[in-house]
């Protein structure tokens, strides 16, 4: 069967990356003040956007550019299409209301992402769970009823994530998946016996599929790396120097970009896969959830 033809496409985090990198690139060592003087931009908007902090409008590429001496048609192009992708306006940025600007970047990252990580001791992660689990979840964590707005909103941008990962997994590029669990999360009714039980049954569908990898961390194997708290990694095929880390707690989220920071994170992930050499940590963690249910 042929595999797709050209070259992944990319989101607006992506371009953003890339498209800021290049930029300060081209700059080389420029003193950053004459830049901004020669564009007629503050010496502030010149840095935020090398720092991938705000995008820059296409015209604005160009004259940046051609200011840089770049003339080569093709290369402008290039440079003008990662502008119009990075400002493209997605589902996500429209939830600023209910969420903080970390969290909108990591899920804008997530849609780029070729690997996406995650290790969770305490509940599902978020592409395994079902509706009825992330209520109740979200109620507790919250602590108001299932029917409160807030909750509802939460558990909608979650449905919403959910939706654009399975548009992926059913497309021409799919991402990997790959989630550690500790054994506690399968052993907790979340939402009671008969939620529990859907969940159970929504999470062995989807650790059925090709592009799906799930370990389960038994008590048994007493202290590991996790044991230092929940995180989402992302890595990226055509960015390999780029890795995205997020840490979420009650309070708020940390994004991390920096390979000093995420490394770290991209190390714990690898020792904590390889506990499942066989891989059959979930199927017997599975049949414990299972009978612990039914008892």
């Amino acid at each position: 069967m042929p595999g797709p033809i050209g070259p992944e496409p990319i989101g607006p985090a992506i371009a953003r990356v890339r498209l800021s990198t290049h930029l300060r690139v081209l700059r080389n060592d420029r003193p950053a003040a004459e830049v901004a003087r020669a564009m007629h931009w503050s010496l502030s908007k010149l840095n935020r956007i090398e720092n991938n902090k705000v995008t820059i409008q296409p015209v604005e590429v160009e004259a940046l550019v051609h200011h840089y001496g770049v003339t080569d048609p093709a290369e402008i192009r290039r440079l003008v299409d990662l502008s119009l992708v990075s400002r493209r306006r997605m589902w996500w940025r429209d939830e600023h209301e209910y969420l903080d600007e970390d969290f909108i970047g990591f899920i804008a990252f997530e849609n780029d992402a070729s690997h996406i990580y995650g290790y969770h001791a305490s509940l599902l992660p978020w592409p395994l769970q079902t509706p009825d689990y992330a209520l109740a979840m979200t109620s507790s964590i919250l602590r108001r009823p299932i029917d409160d707005p807030d909750v509802r909103k939460v558990v909608d941008v979650r449905r919403k994530r959910q939706e654009t990962l399975r548009d992926r997994l059913d497309g021409a590029f799919p991402p990997r998946i790959s989630l550690v669990l500790d054994e506690a999360v399968l052993l907790r009714p979340v939402g009671g016996e008969e939620v529990m039980a859907a969940q159970i049954d929504h999470l062995i569908e989807m650790a059925a599929r090709p592009e799906v990898e799930v370990v389960v961390l038994p008590f048994r194997l007493g202290v590991h790396p996790g044991l230092g708290g929940t995180f989402e990694l992302l890595t990226f095929s055509e960015d390999e120097d780029l890795d995205v880390v997020f840490i979420e707690t009650p309070a708020t989220g940390f994004l991390l970009t920096d390979a000093a920071d995420t490394m770290t994170f991209r190390e714990i992930m690898s020792d904590l896969l390889a506990t499942d050499p066989e891989g059959e940590s979930l199927d017997k963690a599975l049949a414990g959830a299972i009978k612990a249910l039914r008892s």
